[in-house]
């Protein structure tokens, strides 16, 4: 690692739009539209209620929303290159590049109304750029981060452009690892931190969908101890599963699709959830880092919820026991509740003589006992 990756290391917490990124509190939901909506405006808005809507279901769980600036088709050259994409039932389409872009295209005014949603409800969004254009527009509209896509990890010109934007406004910059090697990702670090951005990594499975075998989670704490900052998930599982593995790994920020209709054939929804199952995964994802707990039990906290007795248990006489008996694993058994003589005193007491006459099946206390050299 060289020294600007390993010297920048940063000690303030960063926050993503209000929300603290740290191991303290829950990690930061990315609730993702991408361009999952195309060109239909109006899709797109109501989208965006809904999510909003969820995450006033879930109030403890900070959700942020996650949406891209796609507004020039020539950020992809005219040709022949062809893309794939599947669908979660394993339906496989090709569909020329450009031609893909050029029905995903947005006008700038168009994604204005969108974030007016969201500064109305007051809710914090983030979107990824693809240009410089798109990320002066978006540091405009009052993004609580920008964020680099996978493919532009090595686009240095863009991260540096973004980074000096995050740098004014005191934002974080989200970069998207995707297939890159460590090296790539130390260079957009390195980069990103020399025009004074604070820095997320978000960790990016191989595939779209990934394989399970594919999302080599465990990197996420190889980032964390490189870099030294918050590190995430860019989730791009068909299933849930990856987010709640995420949250017991520690990231500090969770990316996931969301849509209407995830079972769709079409660029990336194969890999998001349904919009139906936002609330009950904001509240899972809460849970589980409430499961986190600490790394030691605190015996002083009173614990909460529906409480069992307790199944430590004490000595008991094993039959009708006279003064002088002794105490031994033929005169005693063991039971509880506790009404007696701890059996964690067992050792202490092996071998004392009983005082007071104790009937079978009665618990043996202090008071019924004695060591022998009283």
């Amino acid at each position: 690692m060289s020294k600007e990756s390993q010297g920048h290391l940063q000690d303030e917490t960063i926050t993503l739009g209000g929300f603290p990124l740290d191991r303290i509190n829950p990690p930061v939901f990315l609730a993702e539209i991408g361009g999952f909506f195309g060109q239909d405006l109006q899709l797109a808005k109501e989208m965006i209620e809904r999510i909003i809507a969820c995450g006033r279901d879930v109030p403890d769980q900070p959700m942020v929303l996650k949406t891209e600036i796609l507004h020039d088709p020539d950020v992809c050259l005219p040709g022949p290159t062809m893309e794939t994409y599947a669908s979660k039932a394993g339906d496989v389409a090709q569909e020329n590049y450009r031609s893909l872009i050029e029905r995903k295209v947005l006008p700038l005014p168009h994604y204005a109304i969108l974030f007016e949603i969201c500064r109305d409800a007051g809710t914090p969004f983030i979107t990824s750029v693809y240009d410089f254009e798109g990320a002066d527009f978006a540091a405009e509209q009052g993004v609580s981060a920008l964020k680099i896509a996978s493919g532009n990890i090595v686009h240095i010109p863009l991260i540096r452009h973004c980074a000096k934007l995050c740098a004014d406004r005191n934002l974080p910059l989200l970069i998207d690892t995707g297939r890159a090697s460590l090296a790539e990702v130390e260079r957009a670090v390195t980069t990103a931190r020399a025009s004074g951005a604070a820095v997320v990594v978000e960790h990016s499975p191989d595939g779209h969908p990934a394989l399970p075998k594919a999302h080599n989670l465990r990197i996420m704490q190889t980032y964390k101890q490189a870099f030294g900052c918050p590190v995430g998930l860019s989730d791009h599982h068909t299933g849930l599963e990856m987010i709640y593995m995420a949250v017991a790994l520690g990231a500090e920020l969770i990316e996931k699709g969301v849509h209407v209709a995830p079972d769709d054939l079409d660029i990336d929804i194969s890999h998001t959830m349904d919009m139906a199952d936002l609330t009950r995964v904001l509240q899972s994802v809460h849970d589980c880092w409430l499961a986190m707990g600490m790394a030691h039990r605190d015996r002083s906290k009173q614990i909460e919820g529906v409480i069992g007795t307790s199944q430590r248990a004490c000595l008991v006489a094993a039959r009708n026991l006279a003064p002088g008996d002794g105490i031994n694993l033929q005169t005693v058994r063991f039971a509880w509740p506790c009404e007696g003589v701890p059996v964690e005193h067992w050792d202490l007491v092996n071998g004392w003589r009983v005082v007071n006459t104790v009937t079978v099946g009665r618990p043996i206390t202090w008071s019924d006992i004695q060591r022998i050299d009283d």
